[in-house]
């Protein structure tokens, strides 16, 4: 489902509310899972709500190493818009009796959590049911021979899926069509679907069932035509998928993300809150993809209230980047806090969090001292520059740098080389929150344009203007890792030239070495995030390595740039539904679009 299978319930009492969907034509059984317990409290117990009713009341020691097995009972729970509400909450009797603040000990968590369904999925019947809530496989199925604007289309629908999946990991192919235009007869597989692109008059969406039943979504019409169709059905996602309240996508729609300033509002944050007695903590998500743009000089204004302390306590807010406090004020009876945070240059990566924080000390009567409160204003903002090179560089920077249009330019114009790039924008598409927006161009237009670029040269005939971050690359490098002269392998490179970024992929001869490398990180969704350097080269019959050859030199060239080296703090939580799991805090509201790590 694309969400975390670790549910932390961080606050005594306070429940967790979890939205499961149910696709059409099937039930949710179970939920289960393994329950880790902290051992600071003497005895407690798990307690489940849907629907205003008790589904399970479970004791639960402390300390259990092993962890407890948990086996929620789902089925007979009412259903809305295809989503079972779950409220769950943990209550603890501490050691002795004794009073203390639940947020400094490690949480109770669900682990390896997991729902079971039983029952038929329900085939749709009409285009607007046709992408389930569950999208594990999409074919777009187009022609060998394919057209530019054919090209275009397919690689744009593609992008726009994989964006609207988010964290599901999709896996989105690209196949030819049969000759002689023969519709392909895929048989229907659970959470798979397929969409044909093609010529054809009249121009339209619609459904057509093949013969094993599988029913199929046809885009058609001449090259503008299917353009504009392709853009349609993209406008319209939404409405084209079975929309369930448990996969809450996020609006796109962001005005002028690529701006020097920016509203949490305008990012669609709206306030967060937390609270607590003696430590307490929001999280803001930080991410350049959704900013736009690579950044640099990045500094956040934080607007907020607490509840004032009574004369008895005292405090201190805090702005930290990991173990890096970035400001602090004192606490006063006015409740309100106003406070710049910048961030160093050096700290700046494709995913940050600032974690503002309140931190009270003084007299604290147990059972009967308040808890305290935090939020953050949504009229607090970011600003940012756009960062010429990026920070950080290589495959950090991706794919930032390539938002919003990226140039594609294919070596042999034909489909295989269609297919990885597709390859390739996916693996992008599912770490940025904004969307990609993919143009075929030639590969040479593409190499000298100026628009930031994906070049295939899956033969390794690559365009002299290209500059080869592995021409450079140190010899006894590459040696001690087992490439040499006469190694046969592929290769995706990120380099600089002018100002944009260019990604290559290329072998050194065999274009089914690129392939391999393709499908090395096709196999685990995490790998590409997680990738560091500028070069990722894959010996054929060995395993892939990344290392870096230029990209160190980028970062420190930016930085000879500007001698200021303070970046600017920032803040921006990513609102994808789909990217952790369907977690609201009571009095928070932080939907985090972590991409997998």
């Amino acid at each position: 489902m694309g969400r975390s299978p670790e549910l932390e319930l961080t606050s005594d009492s306070t429940p967790v509310v979890v939205a499961l969907p149910v696709p059409d034509g099937l039930n949710a059984q179970r939920l289960t899972g393994t329950l880790s317990t902290p051992m600071d409290f003497r005895e407690g117990w798990l307690e489940i709500r849907s629907d205003g009713r008790t589904v399970q009341r479970l004791e639960i020691p402390a300390a259990t190493e092993a962890g407890i097995p948990l086996q929620v009972p789902l089925d007979g729970l009412r259903v809305v818009d295809r989503t079972v509400t779950l409220s769950i909450a943990s209550h603890y009797i501490p050691i002795d009796n004794r009073c203390y603040d639940r947020s400094q000990f490690a949480p109770m968590t669900l682990r390896d959590a997991a729902v079971i369904y039983d029952g038929v999925e329900k085939q749709p019947s009409s285009p607007a049911e046709f992408l389930p809530p569950i999208l594990r496989k999409l074919t777009i199925h187009v022609a060998d021979d394919a057209s530019q604007a054919q090209q275009n289309a397919a690689l744009k629908l593609s992008t726009s899926i994989a964006n609207h999946y988010g964290a599901q990991s999709t896996r989105i192919e690209l196949t030819a069509l049969p000759a002689g235009g023969v519709l392909p007869d895929p048989a229907p597989a659970l959470f798979e679907r397929s969409i044909v692109l093609g010529d054809g008059e009249p121009a339209g969406i619609g459904l057509q069932n093949t013969p094993s039943g599988m029913p199929l979504l046809r885009l058609t019409g001449s090259d503008t035509a299917l353009s504009s169709q392709v853009d349609l059905f993209i406008a319209n996602l939404d409405g084209y998928a079975a929309a369930s309240r448990a996969i809450a996508t996020p609006d796109k729609r962001v005005p002028e993300v690529a701006q020097d300033v920016v509203s949490f509002d305008q990012l669609n944050i709206g306030s967060l809150t937390a609270s607590g007695l003696n430590h307490i903590e929001v999280p803001i998500e930080i991410n350049q993809t959704q900013l736009g743009r690579p950044i640099r000089d990045l500094s956040a204004h934080l607007l907020g209230t607490y509840v004032p302390l009574p004369t008895s306590r005292s405090g201190i807010l805090t702005v930290s980047l990991g173990s890096m406090q970035l400001a602090s004020a004192g606490l006063d009876s006015s409740g309100k806090f106003d406070v710049h945070a910048n961030v160093p240059n050096n700290l700046l990566s494709r995913y940050m969090t600032l974690t503002v924080a309140l931190d009270i000390t003084g007299d604290f009567q147990c059972g009967t001292s308040d808890a305290s409160s935090l939020t953050v204003d949504p009229r607090s903002t970011i600003s940012s520059r756009l960062a010429t090179p990026p920070l950080p560089g290589g495959f950090a920077s991706l794919p930032q740098t390539m938002l919003p249009t990226v140039d594609v330019g294919l070596g042999g114009n034909n489909l295989a080389d269609l297919v990885r790039a597709n390859r390739l924008l996916v693996q992008m598409q599912r770490a940025s929150y904004l969307p990609l927006q993919p143009r075929v161009r030639p590969l040479t237009e593409a190499a000298t344009g100026t628009l930031p670029a994906i070049l295939i040269a899956a033969d390794g005939n690559v365009p002299p203007s290209v500059d080869q971050p592995l021409r450079s690359a140190d010899p006894a490098l590459l040696a001690l890792r087992g490439v040499t002269g006469s190694t046969p392998y592929g290769s995706v490179q990120v380099l600089e030239t002018g100002n944009r970024t260019v990604v290559l992929a290329s072998s050194n001869g065999a274009p089914g070495d690129l392939d391999a490398l393709l499908g090395w990180l096709d196999a685990d969704p995490a790998r590409f995030p997680k990738l560091t350097g500028d070069v990722l080269i894959g010996p054929r019959d060995a395993q892939p390595f990344a290392i870096g050859v230029r990209v160190t030199d980028v970062t420190a060239q930016a930085e000879d740039q500007n001698d200021s080296g303070i970046g600017a703090g920032t803040v921006a939580a990513i609102a994808v539904g789909t990217a952790a799991l369907a977690v609201l805090v009571v009095g928070a509201a932080v939907w985090l679009r972590r991409r997998r790590s």
